[in-house]
């Protein structure tokens, strides 16, 4: 009889444990959009963006991009943005023209739930 009531009580404290574990949410939605100077006309992008957590140190890379924006899913927290690419723009003449930029942050906070958003300006290099 110990036994049995011994068992059963294993088994209810076991039930009881696995359903009610919390739930947190470590991972959010990154959506960072790239932000063009004044003067240009976006008619095609293609980069790379690198992101580095400042927490720990683990980097993540994407190159697929919808329109001027990337999005993935990752650890929430604060991390380090570098993109390298290309951009095919019209300027204020309608001159058409290729590109390489950059864009750069030490900061940015992705931590919101459940989408993280946030702009990163380029930086159009001198060929």
């Amino acid at each position: 009889m110990k036994k049995a009531l011994l068992l059963t009580l294993t088994a209810a404290l076991i039930l009881f444990s696995c359903n009610s574990e919390e739930h947190e949410d470590y991972f959010t939605e990154a959506r960072i959009e790239l932000l063009m100077p004044d003067n240009v006309t976006p008619v095609q992008i293609q980069g790379t963006l690198t992101l580095q957590n400042l927490n720990t140190m683990s980097s993540v890379s994407i190159a697929e991009m919808e329109g001027n924006c990337f999005q993935l899913n990752l650890l929430r927290g604060a991390y380090k943005a570098d993109v390298e690419g290309m951009i095919k723009y019209t300027d204020e003449n309608g001159n058409t023209l290729i590109r390489h930029f950059r864009a750069h942050a030490d900061y940015m906070a992705l931590a919101e739930l459940p989408v993280s958003k946030t702009e990163l300006p380029i930086i159009l290099l001198q060929e």
